[in-house]
This record gives C-alpha cells, sequence and structure tokens, in this order.
C-alpha cells in the first residue's frame, strides 16, 4: 500500500513539473516575441473596415507615365484576412507618334477590381523608437476600361501600412502590378501597368 502511496505522489510530482516547465517554456516564448508582432500585446488597434484614399504615380508600357488617383475600400475577416474593392483613374500619356498612340481617341484609364488581402504586424526602429506597422500582399482582378471599352485585367500588389499612435489612422504605401489586354495595331497586346500609391487609412469600428 504505502509503496503504491508513493508511485503515486511520484507520478503527482512529475505532472506537476512537466506543467511548470511547460508554463515557463510559453511564457519564454511569449517575451520572445515583441509586442509589436502579437496581434494580441500590441498597441496599434484592427479595425473592421479600412479606407484608403490616394495618389500616385502611374507607369505603363505602352501608356507611359502620368499620375494616378483613387479609393481603396477594405473590409478584415480576421487581424490577417480580408477582401477589398478599389477604385482609381489616371489621365495616360500614350505617345502619339507611335501607331499605338496614333489609334487612342480617350487617354482616361480607369481600374475598378476587387481583391483578397493578407496582412501580417510587422515594426521597424525609427531613432530610438520603435515603429509597428502592417505589411500585405494582395491579389485581384476587375475591369480596366482604356479608351471607351472595357477589358478583363489582373495584378499583384503589396506595400506597408505605417500605425502611429492614433487608433483611427495609419499610412499606407503600396505598389500594384497590372496586367491587361489592349487594342494594339502593332505588337502584342498585353499591358503592363505599374502603380505606386500613397495616402491616409481611415480605420473605421467594430473593432476585431
Amino acid at each position: 500500500m504505502k509503496k503504491t502511496l508513493s508511485v503515486i505522489n511520484l507520478l503527482v510530482l512529475l505532472a506537476l513539473l512537466l506543467v511548470s516547465v511547460a508554463a515557463r517554456a510559453k511564457d519564454k516564448h511569449q517575451e520572445e516575441i515583441p509586442d509589436a508582432l502579437d496581434y494580441d500585446r500590441r498597441k496599434a488597434v484592427s479595425r473592421r473596415f479600412e479606407l484608403s484614399p490616394y495618389g500616385g504615380d502611374f507607369l505603363g508600357e505602352k501608356l507611359n507615365h502620368s499620375f494616378v488617383v483613387g479609393g481603396n475600400l477594405q473590409f478584415n475577416f480576421t487581424n490577417t484576412l480580408g477582401i477589398a474593392g478599389d477604385f482609381a483613374w489616371s489621365p495616360s500619356n500614350p505617345d502619339r507618334s507611335s501607331a499605338f498612340g496614333a489609334t487612342v481617341a480617350n487617354d482616361n484609364v480607369y481600374m475598378m477590381d476587387g481583391a483578397f488581402v493578407v496582412t501580417m504586424p510587422s515594426v521597424f526602429r525609427s531613432g530610438k523608437s520603435m515603429i509597428e506597422a502592417d505589411l500585405f500582399t494582395s491579389l485581384g482582378a476587375g475591369v480596366v476600361r482604356f479608351d471607351g471599352s472595357n477589358r478583363i485585367g489582373g495584378f499583384v500588389g503589396g506595400g506597408m501600412k505605417i500605425r502611429p499612435n492614433i487608433s483611427w489612422l495609419a499610412f499606407r504605401v503600396e505598389i500594384r502590378n497590372y496586367f491587361a489586354a489592349v487594342d494594339n495595331p502593332v505588337g502584342g497586346d498585353f499591358e503592363y501597368i505599374l502603380n505606386f500609391r500613397l495616402g491616409p487609412t481611415f480605420l473605421l469600428p467594430p473593432d476585431l
């Protein structure tokens, strides 16, 4: 009987020891991850909706260099996954002396699309301060309207949202590469359009 009790006591002590080691390992693991990289401990607040007006550069293979303005509305299912809708306009600048440019009657470009967005927490150092940020990647498809006709197109993009200590505001920088077909009397019909965009992001309730 005493032998049995001794074995039971030994097993209980062993179980308590294992629980203690596991708890210490968990605490150590949490200490190793900076607060800014943990959604539960970072200062930045995650919101369900994000509204981002922007402006920037437009660079097309045949449509050449111009500017772009537009807006993006994102809905976040979780801290990591979301969907977004985007509208952009640019007065493109095709070379009128080229065979392609000579056929263009309306050089306005409208880009309307939807996308899946994946976001990860990030942090960078600025002087002695640590600034929280979000890194994101987007993949989507939609319509590129050019010269009076609609064309199906797609894009890949990514960027960063810098998160100051303001719960409702971030600053967003993004690069997107669009691809769509355009009517071209000579050469290839595929057009690649690179956008560099920046502007504020307004974080709208409710919180995640």
